[in-house]
């Protein structure tokens, strides 16, 4: 069999460029033995994931409250994103003409800004009455929402843009009220991007850490800033303990994504 060595060399760059980071915590743990002098010292993945680090936490509470918020925070993304994401593309959804032409790449604007910026944005925006959100805690979601929005919107406007409106206006000439033609029409057919969506929603959420750590309150911290936290103390205890969360989250996304891409739409792209 003849071997193609360029694609070869491209898959080997990305294995070890791309992929490599993310499954060594995975892998480290499992033969200590086997690593060198530093990996030996350093306690990766589930290795340290129990007891009192050097901060004094007791990091399986720790954990668990971390990841209490990130699912709460989640939630709430999903909800928001899933409202905003719907009405924006069943607004764009339709024939083209000038207004959805501005308002397509005005929706895909937070994927080309940097989260830090969001956040910032947000902290100056939302500091004065009627609007002082600062110590809501619907701040995150909301912050968590413009990041995630974007995904949605592009996960359903494939399956909106493929709806036949012949479909509609039969089911209006026979009696259907629109919120009927929605819920029989419409959802049946959305229903697999509708997934999509909430689950690129909940991923982006449970993962988003630029925003994340100029919102969140110290009491309430998610999953990537505690993990941030952890790999910035001192101590290699700290750093093990760190890298256990990374590879929980690590787990929760991959799942995410599995997901996405056991219902996405075949053929149809947006990005």
């Amino acid at each position: 069999m003849k071997i193609n060595f360029r694609l070869a060399l491209g898959i080997t760059i990305l294995a070890v460029f791309v992929l490599g980071s993310l499954i060594l915590p995975f892998f480290s743990p499992v033969n200590p033995s086997a690593q060198g002098t530093y990996m030996k010292n350093m306690p990766f993945s589930l290795e340290h994931p129990l007891g009192t680090n050097t901060l004094g936490q007791d990091i399986m509470w720790f954990l668990i409250f971390a990841i209490r918020n990130s699912l709460l925070v989640a939630g709430g993304t999903v909800v928001l994103s899933m409202v905003l994401g719907l009405t924006s593309a069943y607004l764009l959804a339709g024939r083209p003409d000038p207004l959805r032409r501005v308002l397509d790449p005005l929706f895909m604007l937070p994927l080309g800004t940097s989260a830090v910026t969001l956040g910032l944005g947000y902290i100056v925006a939302l500091d004065s009455p009627p609007l002082n959100l600062r110590a809501s805690p619907w701040l995150l979601p909301l912050a968590h929402t413009l990041v995630a929005f974007p995904f949605v919107v592009r996960s359903l406007l494939p399956a909106l843009r493929g709806l036949n409106p012949h479909w509609r206006q039969s089911a209006q000439v026979m009696g259907a009220s629109p919120p009927r033609v929605v819920v029989e029409i419409d959802l049946p057919i959305v229903g697999r991007a509708l997934l999509v969506g909430a689950v690129f929603a909940f991923t982006v959420s449970m993962g988003e850490f630029g925003a994340t750590l100029l919102l969140a309150r110290p009491a309430f911290p998610t999953m990537p800033v505690v993990i941030y936290r952890l790999l910035g103390a001192q101590g290699i205890l700290n750093q093990g303990q760190g890298l256990a969360m990374s590879v929980l989250l690590m787990v929760v996304c991959t799942a995410g994504f599995v997901i996405i891409e056991r219902f996405r739409l075949g053929d149809f792209g947006e990005f």
